[in-house]
């Protein structure tokens, strides 16, 4: 807490340092040129190389004047600050924690330190590092201020010493020269002390730059022993295992080395819990609120589990609060950014495993249990070797030995547990064999390097190979913890208020967990992946090397652009489409029907607003190419020509997508017919449109045709569809009976909509019978089921009526022929 608040003192000093100079800049260049005008305004404002001038007579009283605001001005900056002040009360507490953590450094060096302990030190000096580089840049700017001070006062005696002697010449009265001769008086009275201010500040700026060259040394000397441990590795760097030498040696500096490890760890382990820099109470507090947290949301797990979906994952983590929060506090305690001790870490990220493999267990096959417990117990055994170096090497030579003996038999019963659950068979699970054979095959490999050059005594190898996999196999086992704990957190937040208000999460909260969890598991790859190589220390040549590939330029005749830029392009565009998704999933899910949009209406929106952020997309994308807008516009012209020629059918689709678009005489959903095509449009594209028939067929028609064609929109305005039912009656049947008949049977059925009400019409006589038609408006979609129930129903209300439907009536008359007749 005490490190916070001084850090927030150093950054609001620092800002009230750079206020002043600002506020001086503006009062000498609004003051000084206004004093005389014949003198340039840069010979307060800035050193200038023009010789001053005499200011006229006319203008010296009020120059006299300005001045004095002047010096005030440059008394005020003369002030050093909280921000100065700070740094100078804690630079000489911070030399000697530096000078003693530099003894303990570099005598750690000299101990053949794991490339995890180095990594750790590096880090902690680099952070060191850069908080000297803030305090130094603090300083840089107030030696700047103070000597651009100095320099106005010397222009400004400089001036005044001409004014006073152009006014003696010029017969000035007696009080004012004795007003430029006390100004000048003041003048030389202000130079000193400015002048010891930047002494001073200089002195403090040598010795942060001494400090900030003492951390340059020694990350220059770490980087130099991690360059050691990682290069040479076939030397050899001790005895075989099983030269007696060896262990007569190591046995006579144990018991010396042993106390040296336990005061060491009680020093950083009694800085830590009493010095608040380290931030323990700041990890304890983590620790107590995430803990009340759980606690607190676990009372609501029923009505969780009432909202459905699975709940398995979500109990894991609330069932076991206390683990869950030791885990996040741990973490937040051993990250590389984190001031507590390496010995503590080292300590700290031991003791996580018990939380880890609590929270993990669940989630293993029982008969892969003792693979878990093992990993810990091994991991827990390398912070053992971490911690004795290699000081006697046969203490590391010989865990190295051991931890690598006990790994490849762990390793060897994962992959007979691994074969009999493929069953022999590779087609069974081929994710399996294809995976996992090979990487369990590879780490084995790796453990027997390291068992036979540890017993050899090639340490540096040895160091590089069976520690490595179980530093990777813990963080592995940390990073699926977290992704865990990070899924559980997440589900529970997605069930409950306001999250479960939202129609996205209400209507795809599985779908939405299953994204969040992709996301987890990619971040938790990538995650390990700077973990690990930043353990071998590799992550810098890595990322060297990836920057010379990304760096790569490609040439293509006058065109020329490099791997990174070719990548920028397919990122943003990749960016692009991700943003357009997501918003308009958005749109679609929370916008659209809490507005009461339309469907038509909303799709509409959202291909524009598609169409426009892959439009900009695509220019931004061009940019990282080095594609100009006047390259762009040639190209277009050029496209032009070719559009001219062969590509009119597809402008012109386009250009009918976009009519269709804004225009909207169709919409999605909308019941369309075409030609002899009658169906449900399912969605409008940029160059052609589908539509799905009544059989079922998805036919893909150019929006052209749409545009140009007679198109039949039966819902455009409505979802109304009128149908009509011929009915034919016997003659001598009432009409008027038989039209109040049919209305009846129609205002009766609950499929028919009563506005507008049903009517019967007679429409004629025919050969058999007299003619009426059923008129009626009806839902679209159940149009063909009232169509068929309400046949049914007039038939059978006919036959109750006692009416009847006529039968086609023929009359054949024969003529007989003449012949006959006579």
């Amino acid at each position: 807490m005490a490190a916070d608040l001084r850090r927030l003192a150093l950054t609001l000093g620092w800002l009230l340092i750079c206020a002043w100079p600002m506020s001086a800049r503006v009062l000498a260049a609004e003051s000084l040129p206004q004093v005389a005008p014949t003198q340039p305004p840069s010979v307060v404002a800035a050193p200038s190389p023009v010789p001053p001038a005499p200011i006229p007579i006319e203008r010296i009283a009020p120059s006299i004047a300005q001045t004095a605001h002047l010096l005030r001005v440059f008394s005020s900056q003369r002030v050093p600050g909280g921000a100065i002040e700070a740094i100078g009360d804690a630079l000489p507490a911070v030399s000697a924690e530096f000078a003693a953590d530099l003894e303990r450094t570099l005598s750690m060096l000299q101990e053949q330190p794991s490339l995890e302990a180095l990594q750790g030190t590096d880090q902690l000096w680099s952070s060191r590092q850069l908080a000297l580089n803030a305090w130094l840049e603090i300083l840089t700017g107030r030696v700047t201020r103070l000597q651009e001070t100095l320099t106005q006062i010397a222009a400004l005696r400089e001036t005044w010493t001409l004014t006073r002697e152009a006014a003696a010449a010029g017969g000035a009265p007696a009080p004012m020269l004795n007003q430029i001769d006390a100004t000048l008086a003041q003048l030389a009275a202000a130079e000193p002390l400015d002048q010891a201010r930047r002494d001073e500040a200089l002195d403090l700026q040598g010795a942060i730059a001494r400090e900030v060259a003492r951390c340059e040394t020694v990350r220059t000397r770490i980087q130099e022993v991690q360059q050691g441990t990682t290069g040479g590795l076939l030397a050899r760097t001790s005895r075989p295992l099983w030269d007696p030498d060896l262990w007569r040696r190591g046995l006579a500096v144990l018991q010396v080395r042993a106390h040296q490890v336990y005061a060491a760890y009680q020093a950083d382990l009694s800085a830590y819990l009493t010095n608040p820099a380290t931030h323990m109470p700041v990890h304890l507090g983590v620790f107590v609120v995430v803990l009340a947290t759980l606690l607190a949301a676990r009372r609501r797990l029923p009505q969780c589990a009432a909202a459905g979906g699975d709940m398995a994952r979500i109990s894991i983590v609330f069932d076991r609060p206390v683990a869950a929060a030791a885990l996040i506090a741990l973490i937040a305690a051993t990250t590389l950014w984190s001031p507590t001790p390496l010995r503590v870490k080292e300590l700290l990220g031991a003791l996580a495993l018990v939380p880890m493999i609590v929270l993990v267990r669940p989630r293993v096959d029982r008969s892969l249990r003792p693979t878990l417990y093992a990993l810990g117990l091994l991991f827990a055994l390398d912070s053992v070797h971490h911690a004795f170096g290699g000081v006697p090497p046969v203490v590391g030579q010989v865990m190295i030995f051991g931890e690598s003996l006990a790994a490849v038999g762990v390793v060897l019963r994962l992959f007979r547990h691994l074969k009999s659950a493929g069953g022999g068979d590779a087609a069974s699970q081929p994710a399996l064999h294809w995976v996992w054979r090979p990487l369990t095959g590879g780490v084995l490999v790796t453990l027997i390097i390291g068992l036979v050059a540890s017993l050899f005594g090639r340490l540096e190898l040895a160091r590089l190979t069976t520690p490595a996999v179980l530093v990777g196999a813990a963080d592995a086992l940390w990073i699926y913890a977290a992704v865990e704990v990070s899924i559980a957190i997440l589900a529970f937040a997605l069930r409950t208020w306001p999250l479960q208000r939202l129609r996205l999460v209400a209507n795809h909260r599985e779908w939405l967990l299953s994204r969040f969890q992709r996301w987890f598991l990619w971040l938790a790859v990538l995650a390990w992946c700077f973990r690990y190589l930043d353990y071998l220390g590799l992550w810098q040549p890595t990322l060297t090397l990836v920057q010379q590939a990304l760096a790569v330029r490609l040439t293509l005749g006058a065109f020329s652009t490099s791997a990174g830029d070719v990548l920028a392009f397919g990122l943003t565009l990749w960016a692009a489409y991700l943003v357009s998704a997501v918003l308009r999933f958005i749109l679609e899910e929370e916008v659209y029907p809490r507005a009461g949009i339309a469907t038509g209406v909303s799709y509409a929106a959202s291909s524009l607003i598609q169409y426009t952020i892959g439009i900009l997309a695509f220019f931004l994308a061009l940019g990282f190419l080095g594609i100009t807008l006047t390259q762009v516009t040639v190209f277009a012209g050029a496209l032009g020509v070719g559009i001219g020629l062969g590509l009119q059918n597809v402008v012109q689709n386009f250009v009918a997508g976009l009519i269709l678009l804004f225009e909207q005489p169709i919409h999605v959903g909308d019941a369309v017919q075409v030609g002899d095509l009658q169906g449900r449009v399912r969605r409008i594209g940029i160059r052609a449109s589908v539509l799905r028939t009544l059989q079922g067929a998805e036919v893909i028609i150019p929006n052209s045709e749409l545009t140009s064609n007679q198109v039949t929109n039966w819902t455009l305005s409505d979802q109304q569809r009128r149908l009509e039912l011929p009915v034919g009656l016997a003659y001598g049947t009432a009409p008027a009976q038989v039209i109040a008949l049919l209305e009846g049977v129609a205002r009766d059925h609950p499929g028919v909509l009563p506005e507008p009400p049903p009517r019967c019409l007679f429409v004629g006589y025919g050969d058999s019978a007299i003619n009426f038609e059923l008129r009626v408006w009806a839902d679209y979609d159940a149009a063909s089921g009232v169509s068929s129930e309400l046949a049914a129903a007039v038939y059978d209300a006919v036959n109750a009526a006692g009416l009847s439907f006529p039968f086609p009536q023929r009359e054949v008359r024969l003529l007989a022929d003449e012949k006959t007749s006579e």
